[in-house]
């Protein structure tokens, strides 16, 4: 058996049409899981891969799980382009898409180690913006490549010994739900993950923190060209772009 050209034009069209690595045009649709070790001939085991990722990829057996995030990560990408364009006055920016040079070290089993010390005396907002900088730097200089983030924290503790509200929130909130993103593992004192999804590499150039949020300070963040904003002690942060 085959993949039906209903579930092949189904792969193609989430990917608009790429590689879900590199994002290249003209794709052919792909196995995951080979058939000779029980793979389907569903959608989920489909990838629509350009010749050359296939040849470099897809007989790999450690690749498989990789591959598979990469790929769902740009089917959702592909959604969220469909989405504004549909509600969009302006297509130029979200019709085009550009090939991904850096997709060969998105399968690389290196990783690059990211280290911060938070001092007795950084408060939240330095401490978000050191981390947000590092992922940022690590992206220019090793493009796609995994990121695993260290995080050791000197003092900050509260009168029962634990970390301040500062500290929790910059390990619990800011660094699981929203660093998360950019990362593929992260260490800190309260805990140790491995994110089961496919590294985004598009992080901000920016951050605004704020205490509280309405549509006008939405608006102005859009306005002042941010492109994130994270709210102090509501564990919440909205992506702008």
């Amino acid at each position: 058996m085959a993949f039906s050209e209903r579930v092949k034009l189904s792969a193609k069209h989430k990917s608009a049409h790429r590689c879900c690595i590199c994002h290249r045009a003209f794709v052919e649709v792909h196995h995951i899981t080979p058939q000779e070790h029980g793979g389907s001939d569903e959608l989920d085991n489909a990838a629509p891969l350009c010749a050359s990722c296939h040849d470099l990829y897809g007989g790999n057996g450690d690749k498989r799980k990789t591959i598979r995030q990469i790929r769902d990560r740009w089917w959702k990408t592909i959604e969220e382009r469909d989405r504004r364009i549909n509600r969009s006055l302006s297509l130029g920016d979200w019709l085009k898409i550009e090939e991904d040079t850096s997709h060969q070290n998105k399968l690389m089993s290196k990783s690059v180690a990211l280290y911060h010390v938070v001092f007795e005396d950084d408060d939240f907002e330095t401490s978000a913006q050191i981390l947000i900088d590092l992922i940022r730097d690590s992206q220019k200089s090793n493009p796609g490549q995994a990121r695993r983030l260290y995080l050791d924290i000197d003092g900050h503790r509260n009168s029962k010994g634990g970390f301040d509200h500062d500290m929790y929130e910059l390990q619990v909130n800011f660094v699981t739900e929203f660093l998360s993103q950019w990362l593929s593992s992260a260490f800190t004192p309260l805990a140790s993950i491995d994110f089961n999804h496919a590294q985004r590499n598009d992080p901000p150039e920016n951050l605004n923190i704020t205490d509280g949020i309405g549509q006008k300070d939405i608006n102005a963040a859009i306005d002042a060209d941010l492109e994130a904003i994270w709210v102090a002690d509501k564990a919440r942060w909205i992506y702008l772009k």
